[in-house]
């Protein structure tokens, strides 16, 4: 039978994960009505595809594929997956225009007078929900598929370190989510019709999954095909990570219109956040 602490676990997992995807979503709006509320969410973006790229890098590639892999008689079939995911995420994000505060980057090294007539002139910002809902398909994507990936684990260390890599990065999706929706001029109470249910999404996808794995199996061992199943969506969901790190982190937080102070503040923002990640990885190295 499946350990009783393995359900006790993924119950545990189930409500904090809410809890962290609540704080994710709270976080942009705490800075909100700050004069500098622009420049605190671009370091919050920058911290967030950090940990991104530590847990897809990290954590999720080096741990996923064996079973899929060798069902294909060793061939890579995984990385594949992976870029797979990578191509989806980047597409879906290039398809919704997401990037459309670079507009007002440009502005900001006009001169004053420059800067009044652009302000005067410009009529007020249309909101483009597709940008908003590109980004949420792809990080959706991804969410299934981790909590899928959580719910397979039935025994307590697998699915201690798939719950501690998903809370360390939970939180960075809403950010990412809801600076998208601010930036995109949405209100609070629109804005909340994207990140509700990219909050539910990995909680209810793992506890589903779980409790068919309990009630088919009822033993701590995953069959085969449930394996295979879960290197795919882990594939996959690394190559979304990856893609959302570069082109809603990289490519939207550090251009040509920052100055070399904050470029590198952000640049040691993004560092930082991937060495949480690492912290992580090292301690369990250390406990080996």
């Amino acid at each position: 039978m499946i350990e009783k602490n393995v359900l006790i676990l993924q119950l545990v997992a189930f409500f904090a994960n809410i809890v962290v995807g609540i704080i994710g979503i709270s976080l942009p709006y705490l800075f909100r009505n700050n004069k500098n509320v622009e420049k605190i969410m671009s370091y919050m973006n920058c911290a967030a595809g950090g940990v991104l790229g530590g847990v897809s890098i990290i954590h999720i590639l080096p741990e996923t594929g064996e079973d899929l892999n060798k069902l294909v008689k060793d061939f890579p079939l995984s990385f594949y997956i992976t870029f797979g995911g990578l191509f989806i995420m980047v597409a879906l994000v290039k398809l919704g225009h997401t990037h459309n505060h670079d507009a007002k980057c440009d502005h900001d090294h006009e001169p004053n007078e420059n800067r009044e007539i652009h302000q005067q002139e410009e009529a007020p910002k249309p909101k483009r929900i597709c940008s908003v809902i590109m980004l949420l398909v792809g990080l959706l994507i991804h969410d299934v598929s981790e909590g899928i990936s959580l719910g397979l684990c039935t025994t307590f260390d697998d699915a201690l370190q798939m719950f501690l890599a998903i809370v360390l990065h939970k939180w960075c999706e809403q950010v990412c989510q809801a600076i998208c929706g601010i930036r995109e001029g949405l209100s609070f109470k629109q804005n909340l019709a994207f990140l509700v249910p990219l909050c539910m999404a990995t909680p209810i996808a793992q506890i589903i999954a779980f409790f068919i794995i309990y009630f088919t199996t009822g033993s701590g061992e995953l069959p085969i095909t449930a394996l295979v199943i879960q290197d795919c969506f882990m594939s996959f969901a690394a190559g979304t990570f990856i893609g959302i790190m570069f082109e809603e982190v990289i490519a939207v937080e550090m251009t040509e219109s920052d100055s070399k102070k904050s470029l590198v503040l952000k640049l040691l923002t993004f560092l930082l956040g991937f060495a949480l990640v690492s912290s992580v990885s090292i301690y369990e190295w250390t406990q080996k």
